[in-house]
């Protein structure tokens, strides 16, 4: 077995996240990512929102200004 190095790693995880969220945005749906704790979703439009979760489960989404 091939051993490949932290930079091929790194990039093959890059090209199948910007292939995720290419195949998300194609069939009209959302993607969603981390970012200090908190889950963003981020939607074709360009709108992107904060996913919150209370202790039942339940979520709510509420504007997120960004970067």
């Amino acid at each position: 077995m091939k051993e490949i190095s932290f930079q091929e790693l790194e990039r093959a995880g890059r090209e199948a996240a910007e292939k995720a969220r290419a195949d998300a945005w194609a069939v009209g749906l959302p993607y969603s990512y981390a970012r200090d704790g908190k889950i963003i979703r981020v939607y074709p439009d360009g709108r992107r929102t904060e996913v919150i979760r209370d202790g039942s489960g339940n979520t709510t989404e509420i504007n997120y200004p960004g970067m």
